[in-house]
């Protein structure tokens, strides 16, 4: 028996998050549907993911690990012809029997996309640094008190249009991401981090998630590299750009409906 890693893509506006629920559609049950095709039951071989993105939220590098008889970099394009096209399996590792893809992360990196409407771009990126370091993170969070959680790197930046707020850390609670970014805009709106600074010092303030929409999972990582599935990387990138040409076009159609 092998435990074998995988790492995943997936467009998560199609579903309602990634943790299987038996009646809606999940990127887990798409996983387990695609797998009992090959003859597998993953939820019966240890079948573990790295972290679990709430309804809408897409993914680059989430990882998900199961226990296979035999393995060979062959399964994946088998897998990834089993999926639908909003899911891309596209490298693998063999790991040690014990491997979690949770408990064995050491970081994991998010990215949040949005419209500039006007924000402060240099208070938001003040304001995101100051989430950098070890701190508890329970205003930010949904049902997690204490909350200590470790950040990396914090920063917004801007890209034409729009904002990307990127920030890294070695865990990160229900919510988290989306109701900094949320505080973040506040920041921006007022041109002072001050709200930043009231949540972290334990003030409760009411803040209400950012649209799942514009976050990903860009990458979880670990103290090993994966092997890259080059048919399954080509894949992916393909999509990528299918739904790039779809998404910029509509994009524009609602740039002339807003002139309206």
């Amino acid at each position: 028996m092998l435990r074998v890693a995988f790492k995943l893509a997936y467009f998560g506006w199609n579903y309602h998050g990634s943790q299987y629920q038996p009646h809606v559609p999940t990127v887990d049950g798409e996983l387990f549907r695609a797998f009992e095709r090959m003859g597998i039951n993953a939820r019966e071989r240890r079948y573990r993911t790295a972290g679990r993105t709430d309804a809408g939220v897409s993914a680059l590098g989430n990882v998900f690990a199961l226990d296979l008889d035999t393995f060979d970099p062959w399964m994946v394009r088998v897998l990834n012809s089993h999926l639908p096209e909003d899911i891309t399996v596209w490298a693998y590792r063999v790991v040690d029997d014990d491997f979690d893809p949770r408990r064995n992360a050491v970081s994991r990196l998010y990215q949040y996309v949005m419209l500039d409407e006007g924000y402060d771009v240099e208070t938001m990126d003040e304001a995101a640094r100051m989430l950098v370091g070890k701190h508890d993170f329970s205003g930010f969070a949904k049902n997690c008190r204490p909350c200590v959680r470790e950040i990396y790197v914090s920063k917004v930046e801007k890209d034409g249009e729009l904002l990307i707020y990127t920030v890294e850390g070695n865990a990160f609670a229900w919510n988290m991401v989306r109701k900094i970014v949320t505080a973040l805009k506040i920041a921006g709106r007022e041109k002072s981090p001050e709200i930043v600074e009231r949540v972290l010092s334990g003030e409760q303030i009411p803040l209400t998630p950012a649209s799942p929409y514009g976050l990903i999972l860009k990458d979880v990582r670990y103290s090993f590299d994966f092997e890259v599935e080059e048919k399954g990387l080509a894949t992916l990138r393909e999509r990528i750009a299918e739904n790039f040409r779809k998404f910029a076009q509509l994009y524009g159609v609602f740039r002339i409906l807003s002139d309206f």
